[in-house]
């Protein structure tokens, strides 16, 4: 299965359906905060931050999240993920613990998938 970077924007119908390579109830992703780039899929977030980094992005600027439609049929945002472990930038957890990249990542992620729940 491909890991699609995003270039315009994605209906929840369509992430969902992409979904279903991989986990179905969910999906991961990463998101550039500087570049303003998302990309889709994988069974870890290291493989799409990988392929954003060799597309141009820089480690330190990816973010990794997860969309889960268990909870939310328009699926639910949640910041989990190994990729987001950044001690140099004072991220020692694998959630994203500053405000302000929270509000930076949900932003853009947000502009390229349609009726994303902002959880």
């Amino acid at each position: 299965m491909e890991i699609k970077i995003l270039e315009k924007v994605m209906s929840m119908s369509g992430v969902k359906e992409l979904a279903k390579n991989w986990y179905g109830t969910m999906i991961k992703g990463v998101v550039d905060t500087v570049k303003d780039r998302v990309a889709l899929g994988g069974d870890y977030h290291v493989e799409a931050c990988q392929i954003l980094i060799e597309t141009g992005s820089q480690f330190e600027d990816v973010w990794g999240f997860n969309i889960r439609f268990e909870e939310n049929q328009k699926g639910v945002l949640e910041f989990d993920s190994m990729v987001n472990i950044k001690p140099d930038l004072g991220n020692r957890s694998r959630n994203i613990n500053d405000q302000e990249i929270i509000k930076n990542t949900t932003e853009i992620i947000c502009q390229f998938i349609e009726g994303l729940k902002k959880s």
